[in-house]
């Protein structure tokens, strides 16, 4: 098993080059200039990745203003437990739920110098990459809406 800190370190530091590894990947991002009928595929991948960048950030603020809202609540209901109490502890948990799946969605990831030698792949990764993070966005929304209705019935029955 590796170093917990060298797997720290690396994972912190990946995609990013110093010294004399900086001209090399530099240089392997000029090879990796696409091909004219590859321009439209890498501008509608890179713009559908903004885009669900920019919903689970909103969603990211969503959630925290349910969990917000939830808390407050919380902090005014009388101590014991009763149906509206328990719905409002479940708006808290699903919201918190729903920004942990944001985060896969808006992570960083920096392609490194090796993969710009395997150019071909890219289009086919940025699917995946897409593909993967839209479904992580869908259920993080749906969640989200689940720890809303939670906390809208769940407040009067307080």
């Amino acid at each position: 098993m590796r170093n917990p800190g060298r797997r720290l370190m690396s994972w912190l530091f990946q995609g990013t080059y110093r010294g004399q590894d900086l001209p090399l990947h530099l240089a392997a991002i000029r090879r990796l200039e696409p091909r004219r009928e590859e321009v439209y595929e890498h501008e509608y991948l890179y713009t559908c990745l903004s885009v669900l960048d920019a919903k689970a950030q909103v969603l990211l603020g969503y959630d925290a203003l349910l969990m917000a809202a939830a808390s407050i609540v919380l902090s005014v209901v009388p101590d014991g437990m009763s149906l509206g109490k328990s719905l409002i502890v479940a708006a808290l948990a699903t919201s918190g739920v729903s920004s942990v799946l944001c985060l896969p969605v808006v992570w960083v990831q920096w392609t490194d110098t090796d993969e710009f030698e395997r150019a071909e792949d890219s289009f086919q990764r940025l699917l995946v990459t897409r593909n993967r993070r839209t479904i992580s966005y869908r259920v993080a929304w749906v969640i989200a809406h689940l720890a809303a209705v939670l906390l809208i019935v769940g407040t009067p029955l307080q």
